[in-house]
């Protein structure tokens, strides 16, 4: 599908419900806005949408595994049951978007906002979220087993029944947040900012839990 016809069918998505199946698999639609769009089964694999604007788009069953999103604006963006595998991410703006049930592992979210986002479900296993912002954030029942979260901040979130197995928390801020039922067994703590975060049956290595 051409450059042209796809964003036509994007275009379009925003006078109707959902539009199916749209391919934009390998285009490069760097800094393309298509915030506002609806879509289910997008096919979106390997795109490059560097910079691109994405706000308010509703994609439901997309496939971006492999895509480029560098730097884009997702600005209440709602991802519903998506692939967002291997995606290069950094430096996103996902603030107050909804990646709900998605499956974001292996990506690069480095430097990226998701302030006040909604990421029940989601996993995010062996992801880069190093200096991540995760402020005020849903993320009860999601996964970050070895994850990158260095010096992301995670205040004041709710992360219940959440996983962190072997996730490298080293300088993060955890503070405020609620950590009831999570597991945080071979990860790194170092210098992690635990003030207020409430951790009800919450699991450490032996040694391990904070005072």
């Amino acid at each position: 599908m051409s450059k042209e016809v796809a964003l036509a069918l994007l275009a379009g998505s925003r006078e109707q419900d959902n539009v199916k199946g749209v391919d934009i698999s390998g285009l490069d639609l760097t800094q393309c806005d298509i915030s506002e769009t609806s879509t289910e089964m997008l096919k979106a694999e390997g795109v490059i949408l560097r910079g691109g604007i994405l706000d308010l788009a509703y994609f439901l069953d997309a496939d971006f595994t492999g895509a480029n999103l560098e730097g884009a604006s997702c600005g209440q963006t709602a991802f519903f049951d998506c692939v967002l595998y291997q995606v290069i991410s950094s430096d996103a703006d996902y603030s107050y978007a909804k990646l709900s049930a998605s499956n974001c592992d292996y990506s690069n979210f480095s430097t990226c906002e998701f302030d006040n986002a909604n990421l029940w479900a989601s996993t995010f296993l062996g992801s880069d979220l190093s200096d991540a912002t995760l402020t005020h954030v849903e993320a009860s029942s999601a996964c970050f087993d070895d994850a990158n979260l260095t010096n992301a901040d995670l205040s004041n979130g709710n992360f219940t029944e959440t996983m962190f197995r072997k996730t490298n928390l080293t300088g993060a801020d955890l503070s405020g947040g609620n950590f009831t039922d999570c597991d945080f067994t071979g990860a790194n703590l170092t210098d992690v900012c635990w003030d207020n975060a409430i951790l009800t049956n919450t699991k450490f290595d032996a040694g391990a839990r904070p005072d």
